[in-house]
């Protein structure tokens, strides 16, 4: 019985130091975790998650319980740090900090580190709790991983903390333009290796599809993340906004300019990086990938469906003083200008094709911009989605198409180039 002992406590400490998981704070199920109680202390926590497994191993069941209590207070404004552990650091990675306010339905990125992250020792890494971030007792802080070389795996270790004002901080951070994005606006986390929209390359650090304002960038070797299905290389994402928790329930929504000439595609882009979660509140179905992922409703009705016809984005910078006509990008696929392509047959549900589209739709893929202009839909998996406000500033085209058309005003600024799978910018 004692050698069978050993031999038990052995293999559990051996498997702890497999992989790498988060440290401090303290997640859920960590053995230095001072609420974990057997039977729940999970001595493979270093290992990577699955699909079935998200959000957090699992151990969201564990909140409101005495081993769920928070471990650590955070002020919106102030800074900290968190530190990661483990044995294989599968030559580092990418990483991203997010909150939940909502336990565990959406994940809204407060930071991402891409590459050296983590680092050979675990790594102690530094981040900013959003000034505007709401407060909030059982607050889920989770650090997702997708590593640099290895089987391609997704990893997650998620602690409870309190978001409250006058809570100790550190020195305060300086104003940093590209930080002042709202709380709302920021993207949700980003899921891959899951058996959802979108995989990693092994050897590149992933260049997330929506990083959010506060990235740190130390990769000599980033690369975009692909689409599962087809291979295509994932956007990479250079914009700062995108569809995320924005009140203490974690349930608003928003989108915001980028602090480059990407900017005026943040709000599209940010169809493609939103959680699964953000994705059952905007239709019926769901599955671990982007928010506007298209498939059939069922298998029952995929026959009676029309094929998905391959989508674009387009978008047009236009100076406020006369620099000539004619819009200044154009959709790679398609060739057009910023404004609409073909349009698609109109879906049914109910609205119009200049209003707001509701109800199910049957054309999978096929954009709906308001009649205003002021926010774009998506129809994905038989219905359409929750309304996305554009950006600030941006405008799209109304009516429904196959091309999404946005339009932004600058200050003499004029710009056009090619992005990446099929977005112009």
């Amino acid at each position: 019985m004692q050698i069978r002992s050993f031999l038990v406590a052995a293999l559990a400490a051996g498997t702890a130091t497999a992989h790498m998981n988060m440290k401090d704070p303290p997640p859920l199920a960590y053995k230095g975790n001072p609420n974990a109680k057997e039977p729940n202390i999970d001595y493979s926590i270093t290992s990577p998650i699955t699909g079935a497994q998200y959000p957090c191993k699992g151990y969201l069941k564990l909140l409101g319980t005495p081993e769920g209590a928070s471990v650590k207070t955070y002020a919106p404004g102030g800074q900290y740090t968190m530190s990661v552990e483990g044995g294989a650091y599968h030559d580092g990675g990418s990483c991203q900090l997010s909150l939940s306010y909502d336990k565990g339905n959406t994940f809204t990125v407060i930071k991402s580190f891409i590459g050296n992250c983590p680092t050979s020792s675990g790594g102690t890494f530094g981040f900013s709790i959003p000034s505007d971030a709401p407060e909030g007792d059982d607050v889920v802080f989770a650090w997702t991983w997708v590593n640099h070389t290895g089987n391609r795996e997704f990893y997650m270790s998620c602690a409870v903390v309190t978001i409250k004002a006058g809570a100790s901080k550190r020195d305060a951070p300086a104003f940093n333009p590209k930080r002042d994005t709202a709380f709302s606006s920021r993207p949700q986390v980003f899921q891959a290796n899951l058996g959802g929209e979108y995989c990693t390359k092994e050897g590149v650090d992933t260049v997330y599809p929506e990083p959010g304002p506060d990235v740190e960038n130390t990769s000599t070797s980033p690369g975009p993340a692909i689409i599962c299905a087809t291979g295509a290389d994932a956007p990479e994402g250079s914009t700062s906004g995108g569809s995320g928790s924005g009140s203490g329930s974690g349930s608003g929504s928003g989108s915001s300019a980028g602090s480059s000439s990407a900017a005026a595609t943040s709000a599209a882009t940010s169809a493609a990086a939103s959680s699964p979660a953000t994705s059952a509140a905007a239709s019926q179905t769901s599955a671990t990938g982007g928010v506007f992922l298209t498939t059939p409703p069922d298998s029952s009705s995929a026959a009676s469906t029309p094929a998905s016809t391959p989508t674009t984005l387009s978008t047009a910078t236009i100076a406020t003083q006369s620099a000539g006509t004619g819009a200044s990008s154009s959709a790679a696929a398609g060739g057009n200008s910023g404004t609409p392509t073909t349009s698609a047959k109109a879906p049914t549900g109910t609205g119009g094709v200049a209003g707001t589209q509701t109800g199910p739709c049957s054309d999978e893929g096929a954009w709906a911009c308001a009649a205003d202009g002021s926010s774009f839909q998506r129809c994905a998996s038989g219905q359409w989605s929750a309304a996305m406000p554009m950006a600030a500033g941006t405008k799209c085209n109304p009516g429904i198409s196959n091309t999404l058309s946005m339009r932004r005003r600058r200050d003499r600024v004029r710009r056009s180039g090619t992005g990446f799978g099929g977005l112009a910018f």
